[in-house]
C-alpha cells in the first residue's frame, strides 16, 4: 500500500517546540523511585502544566523524567521555559538537594500524528536541552530570531554545535530574563583512543585543541600528567597599540585552560619570559619540562579578530597540527570559548568555563568594557612595578564605568588594589583595602567563580590580620584554577601565619613547578626559605633565601632573612658580606634600618604567635650582624 503524500502534508504544521528534561533523574530514582517520581509529579501537575496553559502551549507527552511541549508563539514558548526555570527555583529556595530542568526550545515544520508530535525540529530542541545547563533555557537561531527584539529576554551565544544525527552545526543561545553574568560550559567527551583515530577532527581543533592535546599525554619525569605552557602570542597586524590584545589572549586562554581538571599548565608569569624571544620549542620543553607547547599570532582587520594557533611537540619540535580561528571584535570571548571547548574535547576532561560574558559591540569603541578589561589584563602581565599597577587599574576602573556588572574587572580592581596596599604603591592605604573587599565582594556575587576575587580576599584578610580566613580564601581561588602559582604561594604564606610552617613548604614549591620563570620567583623562594627559618632549619632556609636574592635582588626581606640567618649560624663572613650588600640597594628608595624593620612587623597581620617568635629570631639575628 503506497503512502498518502498529501495526507502526510496535511500533518505538518509550524511549531515551536519545547523538551525538557530532568537532570541526574535516574540518580535520585535508585536512591528513591516512590519519593522522586512524587516530587517530579507534583511540580508538573501544580507549576509546569498550569504554566504551559497560562502561555497558550499545549503538553504533548510526559516521559517520566522529561516533557514534550508545543506552542504556536515563539515567545510564548520562552516566557513558559523562564517561569517554569524560576517556578522551580522558588520552590527549591531552602532544599538540599533540587530538582532541575535543562531546556530546549527549537522552531520549525514538525510531524502530527493523534496523539504525538516529530521531525527534524524536535530532533534540534533535544539536541539544545542536552546543551543547556542545569537550570537554564537554550534556544536554536531561529527562535533566537524571533524572539531577540523582546526586551525582557537577554541571550548569551553559546556557539555553533555539532551534534548527534544533526548534518549541519546548531546555533545555540542560552536566554534568561536577566543579565547572564556566567558562563558554564560543560562537556563530557570522547575517549582519547577514538580522537586519535579522529585525528583529522582534532586538527579543526588546533588553537584549543593544541592546548590541550597536550595534556593527554603522561609526563613521566615531573610525575604529572597533560603539561603544556601557552606561549605569548604575537601581534602581527602592525600596529602596536593592538599589542595588549594578543598578551591579553594569552592570559585569559592560559586562565581558562588551567580549568580544566588534571591540566598541568604553565603560569602566564613564566611564559611572558618568552615574550619576544625566538626560542626553540625543544628547549622551552627542557626547561620548564613541558610535553607541549602552544603558540599563535593575532591579526586585527577591522571588526575581525583573527587568532592562529598551533600545538608544538617539544620533544621534537615537530607540529603536530595547526588552525585559525576569526572573530569579529564584539565575540572575542566566543572566540576563546569555540577554542577551549575543542580542546576539552581532546582532552577527555570536563571543562567548567567561568567567568562573565557580555554583549559588548565593537572592541575599538570609546569605554568598551571588553577592550577596558583586555588593557587591563595586558597591563597586569609580566613584571610588576607601580605604574602598571596604577595603568591595570586605571583600565578596570574604566571598563566598570561602562559595564559596572563584570566580575572580571572587579576581580582585577581587587587584586591590583590589594597588591599596591602590600607593596606600598600609588600612596596605598588603609582605604584601598576597603576598595579592594568591596570590589571582591561584588565580583563574588555577580560570579563566585571569580578566581582573583577570592585571590585579592586573601590579602585583604591577611592585612587585617584575620589569617585563617585569608588561608581559606587562597585555597578557594586554588580549587578554581588548580594551575595559579601565585595562589599556591600565598597559601604557603599563610601556612606560616597560622603555625603550620612544614606545611608552607611543599606549597612553595608547587608554585615554583608551576611557573618557573615568574616574575614573582624571588617570592616564591622567599617564602620557602622563610618557612624553613620558622621551623629552625636554617641551612636550608639559606640555601632558598640565596636563590631568592639571586632572582630579585631588590626585594628587602629576603636580603633581611638571609642575612639573619648567616648570623643565627655563625656564618659572620657571609653576614657582614650580605649586609654590606644590603645597604648598598635601593629598595624603592627606602633604607631600612633596624628601626623601620621592627616598626614594618609591627602591623597587624605579623601578630601571630609563629610570627612573633619568627620576628624576634629576625630581629636578633639582624643585631648580630651589625644592622643597627
Amino acid at each position: 500500500m503506497g503512502i498518502d503524500l498529501v495526507a502526510a502534508r496535511q500533518k505538518r504544521r509550524l511549531m515551536a517546540v519545547m523538551l525538557a528534561d530532568v537532570v541526574s533523574y535516574s540518580r535520585m530514582m535508585s536512591r528513591s523511585e516512590d519519593e522522586t517520581h512524587a516530587r517530579f509529579s507534583t511540580y508538573v501537575s501544580e507549576l509546569i502544566a498550569p504554566t504551559v496553559k497560562k502561555h497558550g502551549g499545549r503538553l504533548v507527552r510526559s516521559m517520566g523524567d522529561g516533557l514534550l511541549v508545543e506552542f504556536w508563539s515563539a515567545v510564548d514558548a520562552v516566557r513558559c521555559a523562564l517561569d517554569i526555570q524560576r517556578g522551580l527555583a522558588e520552590r527549591q529556595s531552602g532544599d538540599a538537594e533540587k530538582m532541575q530542568l535543562r531546556i530546549g526550545i527549537n522552531t520549525g515544520d514538525v510531524l502530527v500524528d493523534h496523539r504525538d508530535i516529530y521531525g527534524n525540529s524536535v530532533n534540534i530542541a533535544a539536541r539544545l536541552e542536552a546543551l543547556a545547563l542545569p537550570g537554564t533555557v537554550c534556544v536554536s537561531q531561529s527562535i533566537y530570531d524571533q524572539t531577540r527584539a523582546q526586551p525582557e529576554f537577554f541571550f548569551a551565544y553559546r556557539g555553533a554545535r555539532n551534534v548527534k544525527n544533526i548534518p549541519y552545526p546548531i546555533h545555540a543561545y542560552q536566554v534568561a530574563y536577566e543579565r547572564i553574568h556566567e558562563t558554564f560550559a560543560t562537556l563530557l567527551v570522547a575517549n582519547w583512543v577514538k580522537l586519535i583515530a579522529a585525528i583529522s577532527i582534532v586538527a579543526l581543533a588546533v588553537a584549543s585543541v593544541a592546548s590541550f592535546l597536550v595534556f593527554r599525554e603522561q609526563n613521566q619525569a615531573a610525575g604529572r600528567t597533560n603539561t603544556i605552557v601557552v606561549l605569548p602570542f604575537k601581534n602581527v597586524d602592525g600596529n602596536t597599540a593592538d599589542e595588549y590584545l594578543a598578551d591579553a589572549i594569552t592570559d585569559d586562554l592560559t586562565t581558562e585552560l588551567s580549568r580544566l581538571r588534571r591540566a598541568w599548565v604553565i603560569a602566564s608569569g613564566t611564559a611572558f619570559a618568552y615574550k619576544g624571544k625566538s626560542t626553540d620549542p625543544r628547549q622551552i620543553g627542557r626547561e620548564l619540562k613541558v610535553r607541549y607547547a602552544l603558540e599563535g599570532s593575532v591579526r586585527r582587520e577591522g571588526p575581525m579578530v583573527q587568532v592562529n594557533a598551533q600545538l608544538i611537540d617539544t620533544r621534537s619540535g615537530t607540529n603536530l597540527w595547526a588552525n585559525r580561528f576569526e572573530r569579529e571584535t564584539g565575540s572575542l570571548l566566543d572566540l576563546q570559548d569555540s577554542m577551549l571547548l575543542r580542546i576539552a574535547a581532546s582532552l577527555n576532561d570536563e571543562m567548567v568555563q567561568q567567568g562573565v560574558r557580555h554583549e559588548v559591540g565593537t572592541l575599538a569603541a570609546d569605554g568598551n568594557p571588553l577592550d577596558e578589561r583586555m588593557k587591563a589584563m595586558a597591563a597586569n602581565t609580566g613584571y610588576p612595578t607601580p605604574q602598571k599597577s596604577l595603568e591595570t587599574r586605571q583600565h578596570a576602573e574604566a571598563g566598570l564605568k561602562a559595564d559596572p556588572d563584570n566580575a572580571r574587572l572587579w576581580g582585577l580592581l581587587a587584586n591590583v588594589l590589594s597588591s599596591d596596599v602590600l607593596n606600598s604603591w600609588n600612596g596605598a592605604g588603609k582605604p584601598e583595602v576597603d576598595r579592594a573587599e568591596e570590589a571582591a565582594n561584588r565580583a563574588i556575587k555577580l560570579d563566585p567563580n571569580t578566581t582573583l576575587a577570592h585571590y585579592a580576599l586573601g590579602f585583604v584578610n591577611r592585612l587585617r590580620g584575620n589569617h585563617r580566613a585569608s588561608l581559606d580564601s587562597f585555597n578557594e581561588a586554588i580549587r578554581l584554577n588548580p594551575n595559579l602559582a601565585k595562589a599556591y604561594a600565598q597559601a604557603a604564606n599563610e601556612m606560616v601565619f597560622v603555625g603550620k610552617p612544614a606545611e608552607a613548604i611543599p606549597l612553595s614549591e608547587q608554585a615554583a613547578q608551576l611557573s618557573p620563570k615568574d616574575p614573582s620567583f624571588g617570592v616564591f623562594r622567599w617564602v620557602k626559605g622563610r618557612a624553613y627559618f620558622v621551623v629552625g632549619d636554617y641551612a636550608r632556609a639559606i640555601e632558598v633565601l640565596e636563590e631568592s636574592v639571586n632572582v630579585r635582588p631588590n626585594l628587602w626581606f629576603s636580603q633581611a632573612w638571609l642575612i639573619a640567618a648567616y648570623a643565627l649560624t655563625n656564618r659572620d663572613a657571609d653576614a657582614k658580606k650580605a649586609l654590606e650588600t644590603f645597604r648598598k640597594t635601593s629598595f624603592s628608595k627606602q633604607k631600612y634600618d633596624l628601626n623601620k624593620i621592627t616598626e614594618y612587623y609591627k602591623d597587624d597581620q605579623y601578630q601571630t604567635e609563629t610570627l612573633l617568635k619568627a620576628t624576634a629570631a629576625l630581629l636578633e639575628g639582624l643585631r648580630k650582624a651589625g644592622l643597627k
